[in-house]
């Protein structure tokens, strides 16, 4: 049975209380939480067509979708483990200091047994609390990852999400014969001022990296930002805002490589099907691929 690393790092600590709290009277004031800008820039295309049964109605849509984004990102805490997979680690399999695996596999004896499990942890614990030094095999290394998100204590969000949609086909309206249409749908959106629950559609973001490994994985949710738009043409519906995407919840790139020593990190992804543009309540829907460039610059 795997043991949460929290779990275990709280059981040593129930051990170890008057230790911890000697120590954290003595700590120092925490120093200010690392910050970053995160630029982002989506570009995505798709075109979506459907024939009626009577062979002559059809509608289709082609979709141009781009959102420029930038976010002010920070790091709340050190981790000994990434929030996103990257080089292969992730929560579940992330390296565990001597000390704390010892006490894992204790632990683990138990099957749950509460009193078990602090017998056991006690018993590590006074074990090594009689060698010097011992409790430093405690200590995760929480240099190696770094895990930063979007920082929500202040606008987190500025940029322009951008829709250029352009729909044609064949209609039939009874009694009158049938006859071509064609119809454009645009809009803009500037994050600047918005209120909150619009930026918090686009303020999920998340970056995990590897120091030491000098990889980067990252990951952009909920896309499903309003963005106002009008209708010319020979348009038949009455949209006043559109989402700039619909469908799949989440853009992922793992492990793209990054020069450790250098402050601004970058790289690209491409996504196939990563979500749909629909017109008319789904009567039309335009499957999307695109990229996905993201810069990183620390400090």
């Amino acid at each position: 049975m795997y043991i949460r690393f929290h779990k275990l790092a709280a059981l040593a600590l129930a051990c170890l209380i008057p230790t911890a709290a000697s120590a954290q009277s003595s700590r120092r004031p925490a120093a200010p939480a690392p910050t970053g800008r995160l630029f982002i820039t989506v570009d995505l295309k798709g075109s979506g067509r459907k024939d009626l049964s009577n062979k002559v109605e059809w509608y289709r849509l082609t979709a141009d979708r781009k959102l420029e984004l930038e976010l002010a990102m920070y790091m709340p805490t050190k981790s000994p483990a990434p929030m996103i997979k990257v080089g292969g680690i992730d929560q579940s399999n992330a390296p565990m200091p001597e000390g704390m695996a010892a006490l894992k596999n204790a632990v683990e004896t138990c099957k749950g047994d509460q009193a078990c499990e602090r017998q056991a942890a006690t018993a590590i614990m006074q074990k090594m609390m009689a060698s010097p030094g011992g409790l430093g095999a405690m200590q995760p290394d929480d240099a190696r990852f770094q895990n930063w998100v979007a920082d929500r204590r202040i606008p987190c969000a500025t940029g322009v999400a951008m829709v250029a949609d352009e729909g044609d086909g064949m209609n039939i309206s009874q009694p009158a014969p049938a006859k071509p249409y064609k119809f454009q749908r645009t809009g803009k959106l500037d994050l600047s001022g918005q209120p909150t629950g619009v930026l918090d559609k686009a303020c999920q973001a998340e970056i995990s990296v590897d120091l030491q490994k000098g990889l980067l994985s990252l990951r952009l949710n909920g896309l499903n930002i309003p963005v106002p738009v009008q209708m010319s043409g020979q348009a038949y519906t009455k949209e006043t805002s559109v989402p700039f995407l619909e469908g799949r919840g989440k853009f992922e790139l793992f492990d793209q490589p990054i020069k450790v020593d250098e402050a601004t990190w970058s790289g690209q992804g491409r996504f196939e099907n990563v979500g749909s543009v629909s017109h008319n309540s789904g009567q039309t829907v335009a499957p999307m691929t695109g990229t996905l460039t993201w810069r990183f610059v620390r400090g």
